[in-house]
C-alpha cells in the first residue's frame, strides 16, 4: 500500500513540475484564439466605463499554447506602455511583456488630491482584469508572473498591488516607497481607510533600487519632491529603510542582510525568507532620480537595469509544490 502511495505522489510531483515548464509539448489544456500576433500588440478593453489600453509583446516564435512567463511593466509619470519595448529580451528569454497605459500617463497610487500627479482610476482592478484577459487568450505560467514599476509605477505597485491580494511571484520596485500616513498633508486612500500596509499573508520577493542622491523621492523619507514646495499640502513618504523593513517582517527574512559595497552601489540581500522568497536592495551612491542605469553595467541587452530586474525575476519564480511541505 505504501508503494502505491509513493508512486501516486511521484506522479503528482512530476505533473506539477512539468506544469512549470515553458514547453507546449504534451499540453492537453484548452485551445487559445489567435488574438495575439508575434511582436507588439495593442489591446483595448472597457474597464469601469473607461477605455483602457495595454500592450502585449510576444516573441517572434510566439505560439498561444506555449507556457509563457509574464513580465508586467508599469511606467513612470508621463510615460506610456505604448512607448515600451523589450523585444530583444522577450525573444531571447522567451516571455510575454505586458505594458499597461496609466490614465493621464500616471497611476492611482492612492493620492486623493493635488494636481496632475494623481489618478482616481481603479488601476488595481485593471491589473487583475489584464491577468484574466491573458488567461483567456494565451497560455501563461502563473508561477512566473512578475511586476516591474518605475517611480509612479513603483508607488502604485507598493501601495495598491503588492500590499493587497495578488498573484505576482515577485516585484521590482524602483525609486519609490510607501506613503507616511502620519505626516502627509494630502489625503491618501489607505490612510483614510485605516487599511494595513499589507492585507495578505503570502510572502513575495522584492527587488528595490534607489539612488542615494534622489531628491524627488528621498532615500531618508520626507516630502516627495514634486510636492515639497507646497509644505501645507505635501505627500510624505517613509524612508526606504522603513519600507524595506515592512517587507522583511512580512516575509520573515533575516533582519541583517548579506552586504556587498561596490564602487557605484551597495547591494543588500535579505535571505532565509518564508517560502524561499528574498529581498534584494540596490542603493546607488551617486544616482539621482531616473539615473540608476548610469551606474549599472550595460548588461546582455544593453540596459543594465532591466537585465538586473529580469535576472532577479528568473531567480524568484513561485513554485507550485509548496503544498508538499504541509503534508
Amino acid at each position: 500500500m505504501s508503494k502505491i502511495i509513493i508512486l501516486i505522489m511521484l506522479f503528482i510531483i512530476s505533473i506539477s513540475l512539468y506544469s512549470q515548464r515553458d514547453s507546449s509539448l504534451l499540453y492537453f489544456g484548452p485551445s487559445f484564439d489567435n488574438v495575439l500576433n508575434p511582436g507588439l500588440n495593442r489591446i483595448s478593453i472597457e474597464h469601469n466605463g473607461i477605455n483602457r489600453t495595454f500592450w502585449v509583446e510576444t516573441p517572434d516564435s510566439y505560439s498561444p499554447n506555449h507556457n509563457y512567463p509574464v513580465l508586467m511593466y508599469f511606467h513612470y509619470y508621463g510615460g506610456s506602455g505604448g512607448t515600451t519595448s523589450m523585444s530583444s529580451m522577450v525573444n531571447n528569454e522567451n516571455f510575454i511583456g505586458v505594458y499597461p497605459d496609466g490614465v493621464n500617463q500616471t497611476w492611482n497610487t492612492g493620492i486623493l488630491s493635488g494636481s496632475q500627479f494623481r489618478s482616481v482610476a481603479n488601476d488595481y482592478d485593471f491589473v487583475l482584469e489584464i491577468i484574466d484577459w491573458l488567461e483567456i487568450h494565451t497560455r501563461i505560467n502563473k508561477n512566473k508572473l512578475y511586476a516591474f514599476g518605475i517611480s509612479a509605477g513603483a508607488f502604485f505597485l507598493y501601495e495598491q498591488v503588492a500590499s493587497q491580494p495578488n498573484e505576482f511571484s515577485a516585484f521590482a520596485l524602483l525609486m519609490a516607497s510607501h506613503y507616511d500616513c502620519e505626516l502627509s498633508k494630502i489625503p491618501i486612500t489607505r490612510c483614510l481607510e485605516n487599511r494595513p500596509l499589507i492585507t495578505h499573508d503570502r510572502p513575495v520577493s522584492i527587488l528595490h533600487m534607489h539612488g542615494i542622491m534622489d531628491n524627488s523621492v528621498p532615500l531618508e523619507g520626507g516630502p516627495i519632491g514634486q510636492y515639497s514646495s507646497r509644505n501645507t499640502s505635501a505627500v510624505y513618504i517613509k524612508s526606504v529603510y522603513d519600507t524595506i523593513n515592512i517587507w522583511i517582517d512580512h516575509n520573515q527574512c533575516n533582519s541583517e542582510p548579506d552586504k556587498i559595497d561596490y564602487s557605484d552601489f551597495i547591494l543588500l540581500n535579505y535571505q532565509n525568507c518564508k517560502n524561499s522568497r528574498e529581498i534584494v536592495v540596490y542603493l546607488f551612491h551617486y544616482a539621482g532620480h531616473g539615473q540608476l542605469n548610469d551606474y549599472l553595467p550595460s548588461g546582455l541587452y544593453g540596459d543594465g537595469m532591466i537585465t538586473a530586474v529580469w535576472d532577479f525575476f528568473e531567480d524568484n519564480g513561485q513554485s507550485n509544490l509548496s503544498w508538499l511541505f504541509m503534508l
